[in-house]
């Protein structure tokens, strides 16, 4: 299998992750109601989270899958590693601000350092998803204005989101939360999102799986999540320094 291949066969960290707090287990018992400290947790995190999971990617040669770990930070930067089952070494590890994209094959001791533009995230994630939709699909739901985007209530129900020549279609299931997501481009189809399964942790609804397609059906992307830790402390800036001990590929 190709490096260009395998490397965006990780692409997935995006597509999953969450709202909550503490580091307990998904499978744990809820509690009645917030306690003080959980509640001064939830307000200092300001969206600081790191998340624990699996993570399953199906492509034309096969499926593979993973252990993952992502932080999530308020200023929309994205750090997703994955590990090999079992074992635990670390595979991947994909850095993602709204201006830089980075990613790191520690298997094939490589990396790729671009801006974060359409063509790369196309070229090396296989569409064309942004940080601010990583966001959404993330929370669940839409920030209360979205600035570059003009919205409209289309009348299936859904929201449809444009900006020039390209739009994002959204469905929310009966409680608010988004339930589908499908972009275009200039009229084609780039990707569709579902979050087929939401939970409630300390009363928060959060989604539980994230699953992405892109538009030729051949890629597809699962993640589900079982931890989650909240940080009251921002974390540090992500470091997009070049490796010097790893090879850098072009961006072509």
């Amino acid at each position: 299998m190709s490096l260009r291949r395998s490397l965006r066969l990780f692409n997935y960290f995006f597509t999953s992750m969450l709202f909550l707090t503490g580091c307990s287990s998904f499978s744990s018992p809820e509690p009645a109601e917030l306690t003080p400290s959980q509640v001064e947790s939830l307000r200092l995190s300001k969206g600081n989270y790191s998340l624990f999971g699996r993570i399953l990617f199906k492509h034309p040669e096969g499926k593979h899958n993973g252990e993952l770990e992502l932080q999530v930070a308020s200023n929309s930067e994205f750090k997703l590693r994955i590990f090999t089952p079992l074992i635990g070494s670390l595979i991947y590890e994909l850095r993602a601000s709204h201006n830089k994209f980075m990613l790191l094959n520690y298997q094939q001791n490589n990396f790729v350092l671009a801006d974060n533009k359409q063509d790369v995230r196309q070229t090396w994630l296989g569409m064309d998803l942004t940080v601010s939709e990583l966001n959404w699909l993330i929370l669940g739901n839409l920030p209360e204005k979205t600035p570059d985007w003009q919205r409209k209530v289309l009348s299936t129900g859904e929201l449809e989101l444009r900006q020039g020549a390209n739009k994002i279609r959204i469905r929310f299931n009966d409680s608010g939360q988004i339930e589908s997501m499908q972009k275009y481009l200039e009229g084609l189809l780039e990707y569709r999102a579902a979050i087929p399964l939401y939970q409630e942790h300390y009363h928060l609804p959060f989604p539980r799986k994230i699953s992405i397609e892109d538009y030729t059906g051949n890629n597809k992307w699962l993640m589900v999540y079982s931890k989650i830790q909240t940080h009251a402390e921002a974390f540090k800036p992500l470091d997009f320094n070049t490796p010097s001990e790893m090879k850098q590929l072009s961006n072509n």
